[in-house]
């Protein structure tokens, strides 16, 4: 941080942040601390002292202090740190959740500078809807996401051949499944994930779940609760798939 001032040299200080990035500390070159501050939890200070005049107004990553009115700046809008939350909705309301006042679930975790997250809170983690199991081999764990899909494509095909009900479903909410999982006149089967599905790669060694596409694109944490998709914790290749 550079430091000017009517007859004096530029100063550069150094901030030192906690693990979500909010500063704690700001020191000089010679590494004495000329400001301090402490948090609770969703932004609020629970002390702030300065060792000489230096006007530090950073907080949360995104948010800028206004001290006239207590409330932080986050570019389009204004966040109480009081109530954990904006004080006006979402100004361009895309992909956000119904709440358009809401901040981020964990400050540790995520920031939401545009208000735009839509948050995991709808259900627990790890609960989602699965069309169809398949359990690859142990050989077939390293193949590419495209073998993958191949093989569970091939799975939900001859399922359908035996189950006319799941088939009718399937065909019903997803229009176009039953002919994208039919072999070709070669005998192949498709590398892409049916229309409107994805293959999800669970946690579960070489289980790979026929999931809904948005759902699994939209509600990123539920089936990733720990960050780390199934296809990196067993199989290599593409990461939280």
């Amino acid at each position: 941080m550079d430091r000017a001032a009517p007859g004096e040299a530029d100063e550069v200080l150094y901030y030192h942040t906690d693990v979500n990035g909010a500063p704690e500390e700001m020191t000089d070159g010679g590494g004495n601390i000329v400001w301090e501050a402490g948090y609770q939890v969703w932004g609020n200070l629970t002390h702030e002292k300065e060792t000489r005049p230096v006007q530090q107004n950073l907080r949360f990553q995104g948010q800028y202090l206004d001290r006239e009115t207590g409330l932080h700046y986050n570019l389009y809008r204004f966040y109480d740190p009081d109530i954990g939350k904006f004080i006006s909705g979402d100004p361009i309301s895309i992909r956000g959740g119904i709440n358009l006042y809401q901040y981020a679930p964990n400050p540790i975790k995520w920031i939401d500078p545009l208000g735009l997250y839509n948050g995991e809170g709808q259900r627990e983690l790890g609960k989602y809807h699965v069309f169809h199991e398949h359990n690859l081999d142990i050989t077939e764990y390293g193949l590419s996401d495209a073998e993958h899909f191949s093989r569970g494509n091939q799975a939900i095909s001859e399922r359908m051949k035996n189950d006319p009900a799941f088939r009718r479903e399937m065909q019903t909410k997803y229009p176009g499944v039953v002919e994208h999982v039919q072999p070709s006149s070669g005998g192949k089967f498709s590398t892409e994930s049916p229309p409107g599905l994805t293959w999800h790669h669970e946690n579960k060694p070489g289980v790979l779940s026929l999931v809904d596409r948005l759902d699994h694109k939209t509600y990123h944490k539920i089936y990733h609760p720990d960050g780390s998709g199934g296809r990196k914790k067993w199989g290599g290749g593409t990461g939280c798939r």
